[in-house]
């Protein structure tokens, strides 16, 4: 391509040079440096210039001429815009952090404030009983208010880090629905508000859904539909849209005769700390509706509204789910009258004397006998001094915490009994929990109403298995809904299974074929697990993670061997607990 003067209309630098030509025409000053930023096409893309150029007056001579220079700043530029959005980025979280500071710090101090003030009243003597039991009362639902504000906070914390789990299980949707509306009752009846919960769900049909969620969900939406009703009603009505045998869509609507809601609120409202002008003057986070959002588009639903001012609001939520006829889980079940055991000598074992003193308090009051253990360690030989029927464990103590305490036990073939207690609610601290070999993993602060829900379960299972040292009957039934039925399809299958796995293993490992080895012991190892036989998974892990070769066969056959023989015992076990209950 020939060299084109700047002026030329050809040239890409035309611009320039006018615009260069233009400027120093008006000054024709020596050593004045003139710069200019723009973008040129080179063919590829397009590339940022830095242009700067001068006049210089030639000596001995009328023509002046300009002296210029290019610079590719494109990097440059683009590296300056990024740390501009980054910057924007940290002014937002900045300003975001503030704004959650300020409104978490008065939404926090409030209810303290409350409590503390409760508790002023409760030291002094001259509150008659009525008074006392009042602010008794008043005291601990501010305390539940509390810990709902932090479950928000908790649970928004996980949703913006993608680190919220789903659970899903087959659940009776009516029922729940039913119960969760039961539970808001005394409210509405306390505002003269017409409270009604209609389902047109077909009869037996269950589906496929984390229940803890939509409840949250629900009564979250439910809650807001109370607080803005002065009067009328609030309407819950669900029905189940089906699209084939093993699919729907669940449908349900919460109608209030409220306030209303205006378009410019409507658009504001599943915001962060969001709050209409009625809601700001009621207590709330402002985290509620949008941890509902979040909640229902991990579930792959929607959730949507209609609105009017001074006639009220309609929420609609529409989620895809499973559909079955299976046995519901405990979570949706309609409450039947809770059975405790009749004696049991519990041991507790946490650090902190607070943590012990009341649930030590809530236990007698169930009329248990209690004993306290200040750590692992002291928790581990207690356990080998004496009998116990069951042990509840913080999980984070000094010296020995409570998973190593609970290996430690699972390594002796404890069949203690064992529950967690956290107070990080996270999923993968449960999970964790669990996996070291934990019954329950449960989060504080325990209620009364909780403990009396697990420690009936705990009576049943002692009825139905008391002599088991491997079999875990009590996680077998949590996964079934103690249906017994099913408890005995689920061992027979897995004795079929293990029976047709361990003689294949045996087989693969004598012909040399490692992979149909590792395949039939993986199986064995999922197995367990399901079944949470401790003794079987700490054996099968062992063989998964041990290479197979000419010097180790020797260990590995002395582990299946190991398997085999624990096997024959589980075969005793699960004969006993079919004939039993026949």
């Amino acid at each position: 391509m020939p060299m084109l003067p700047l002026e030329n209309s050809d040239s890409p630098f035309k611009d320039v040079f006018s615009n260069a030509h233009e400027v120093t025409a008006e000054t024709k000053e020596n050593r004045t440096i003139y710069t200019q930023v723009f973008e040129i096409d080179n063919g590829i893309e397009k590339r940022c210039i830095n242009h700067w150029h001068t006049l210089c007056n030639l000596p001995a001579s009328d023509n002046a001429v300009y002296i210029c220079g290019w610079q590719d700043i494109t990097e440059t530029r683009d590296l300056i815009n990024a740390l501009e959005v980054e910057k924007n980025k940290a002014i937002k979280a900045t300003v975001a952090k503030s704004q959650f500071l300020a409104t978490m710090s008065h939404e926090i101090r409030t209810p303290i404030s409350s409590i503390m003030g409760f508790l002023e009243l409760l030291s002094g003597s001259g509150l008659s009983k009525e008074q006392r039991v009042e602010a008794i009362s008043l005291a601990y639902a501010t305390g539940q208010s509390l810990l709902g504000l932090i479950g928000e906070i908790l649970d928004v914390d996980k949703i913006e880090s993608g680190n919220y789990q789903l659970q899903p299980q087959w659940v009776d949707i009516p029922t729940l629905v039913q119960n969760t509306c039961h539970s808001f009752g005394a409210i509405a009846a306390s505002k003269s508000i017409a409270l009604s919960c209609s389902s047109t769900f077909p009869d037996h049909y269950l589906v496929k859904i984390d229940p803890q969620a939509f409840k949250q969900v629900l009564s979250n939406l439910l809650s807001n539909a109370l607080k803005f009703t002065t009067e009328g009603a609030v309407k819950i009505t669900t029905s189940l849209v089906h699209i084939d045998d093993n699919h729907a869509v669940i449908k349900m609507t919460i109608m209030d005769s409220g306030s209303g809601l205006s378009q410019e609120e409507q658009q504001q409202l599943f915001k962060r700390y969001s709050q209409t002008s009625a809601g700001r003057q009621q207590t709330g986070s402002g985290l509620g509706l949008m941890i509902c959002k979040e909640l229902i588009k991990n579930m792959q639903g929607d959730l949507s509204l209609e609105s009017h001012p001074g006639i009220g609001t309609t929420f609609t939520i529409t989620i895809p789910v499973e559909i079955s006829q299976q046995v519901a889980t405990v979570e949706a079940k309609a409450e039947h009258p809770i059975t405790l055991p009749e004696k049991l000598s519990i041991l507790i074992a946490d650090d902190h004397p607070t943590n012990r003193l009341l649930l030590k308090r809530q236990l007698n009051l169930l009329g248990y006998d209690v004993d306290e253990a200040t750590d692992g360690v002291q928790a581990l030989h207690k356990v080998s001094m004496q009998h116990y029927d069951l042990l509840i464990t913080d999980v984070n103590m000094p010296n020995m915490d409570g998973f190593e305490l609970t290996r430690k036990l699972r390594e002796q073939n404890s069949s203690l009994p064992i529950w967690g207690l956290t107070a990080n609610a996270q999923a993968n601290e449960r999970e964790k929990g669990l996996s070291c070999g934990m019954n329950l993993c449960l989060f504080k602060p325990l209620t009364l109403d909780v403990l009396k829900t697990h420690l009936s379960q705990l009576h049943q299972v002692a009825h139905i298995a008391p002599q088991y040292r491997h079999l875990d009957i009590e996680a077998l039934k949590n996964n079934t809904a103690n249906d017994l039925q099913l408890m005995q399809e689920i061992l027979m299958t897995f004795q079929h299974e293990t029976h047709k796995d361990l003689p294949a293993a045996f087989q693969a490992l004598e012909a040399g074929d490692n992979r149909t080895f590792h395949q039939c012991i993986h199986r064995i190892h999922g197995a367990a697990n399901i079944l949470n036989l401790q003794k079987l998974i700490n054996i099968s892990h062992q063989l998964e993670i041990t290479p197979v070769s000419d010097d180790s066969k020797p260990e590995i056959l002395q582990l299946l061997n190991s398997v085999k023989e624990h096997i024959a015992e589980l075969d005793q076990e699960i004969a006993v607990f079919c004939q039993k209950n026949d």
